[in-house]
């Protein structure tokens, strides 16, 4: 019998492997304890348990983590921003897909996804569109979290954002499930997001974060979680990246483009509140170089290594209790470490791993995205 969990996590799995796909030779491996999702959710999640097949000419993961960049050209949809203020004066910006936010648009009672982009992103991102159409096609509301300065926000805080920034996600929670009290809240993080949503849940779900006593299952507000393609470890994931004589180079120098053009949007504010020297880290080509020169330090962090531990998912996931599902593909680029172990050991997450599917990707041959 179909549990009540089992169909926002099924569902939050159809949504991420519906805008993002399947898996290749075979289904994905999955770790978990063998415990309720285990045995009561995942045989109702039939994308996980089905074979998935890249798109036979670009199965290479630089393939496909490039075209991933694409498939915004081939989704339409229009978002309504509104606009909240941090307690330390930060803004961001909820973005509702095609007037969702509208009372005639569904019953206060349906499901809301609310969605975290990557780096420097935000709802115009291909994925994120996918996603909340995706999300509509069901019938559910979604709403996308733009970052502090991400996506025309401006910078009105003497902090942006980084991977530890989990208060903002907190505000989010909030004034969603104000707006829908009676409505299921769902939560899916891609790349960076997914970092920042793996620290939120834990943190949320041990109780640092405000209660939300309608939530009946954790402490988070949400009801599930998908985390997809997250890096997990990014002090791993940038020694990866960080080998100048690799293919995977590339991404650290585009990694240090998108820093760089956050900065550049934002440089007055940043030089007025922080120490930053804007002008060197303007001329730097890696993401290391960067942070080398302090970036960091604006949050707190005196070193680059503390903020690495501090946004480390391997210290986050064994404290989850809100169902999670944490989708990613063993050809990623990004990925820092499989967290498996942690995933095996806490009854409410589930690792689900392809063979392939690159970055945000996992991208497949349309007749194959049927059933």
């Amino acid at each position: 019998m179909r549990t009540a969990l089992s169909t926002p996590v099924c569902a939050l799995a159809g949504h991420v492997q519906a805008a993002r796909s399947r898996v290749p030779p075979g289904p994905p491996t999955i770790y978990g304890t063998d415990g309720h999702l285990h045995k009561h959710v995942l045989p109702h999640c039939s994308k996980l348990l089905a074979p998935y097949h890249p798109t036979f000419w670009a199965s290479n993961r630089h393939m496909q983590t490039t075209l991933g960049l694409l498939r915004g050209i081939f989704c339409h949809g229009t978002y309504r921003r509104q606009h909240l203020i941090s307690d330390d004066g930060g803004t961001l910006g909820l973005d509702w897909f095609n007037q969702c936010e509208r009372a005639s648009f569904a019953h206060p009672s349906t499901p809301v996804l609310l969605v975290m982009h990557g780096i420097n992103g935000g709802s115009h991102e291909g994925y994120c569109k996918w996603v909340c159409a995706t999300a509509e096609a069901r019938g559910w509301r979604s709403v996308v979290l733009n970052y502090r300065g991400c996506n025309g926000l401006p910078l009105t805080s003497p902090r942006g954002y980084n991977a530890t920034v989990t208060p903002d996600i907190y505000v989010a929670v909030t004034s969603v499930k104000g707006r829908f009290p009676g409505a299921p809240l769902l939560a899916v993080g891609f790349s960076l997001g997914g970092v920042i949503l793996a620290k939120y849940l834990a943190e949320a779900d041990m109780g640092l974060h405000g209660a939300f006593p309608a939530s009946p299952h954790t402490s988070s507000g949400f009801a599930a979680a998908a985390i997809v393609s997250s890096p997990i470890c990014l002090s791993k994931s940038n020694l990866a990246l960080s080998l100048p004589w690799r293919l995977t180079f590339v991404y650290n120098l585009a990694l240090a483009y998108k820093i760089q053009e956050y900065i550049r949007t934002h440089r007055t504010a940043i030089s007025q509140n922080t120490n930053l020297d804007v002008a060197s880290v303007l001329q730097k080509w890696t993401v290391t170089d960067i942070e080398e020169l302090g970036t960091n330090r604006t949050f707190g962090y005196q070193t680059r290594s503390s903020y690495y531990d501090d946004a480390n998912s391997l210290s986050y996931l064994p404290h989850i209790k809100t169902p999670t599902l944490v989708l990613t593909s063993q050809d990623d680029p990004f990925l820092g470490v499989l967290p498996d172990q942690e995933c095996v050991a806490n009854p409410h997450t589930l690792l689900a791993v392809t063979e392939k599917g690159g970055h945000v990707a996992f991208l497949q041959p349309r007749i194959n995205r049927r059933g």
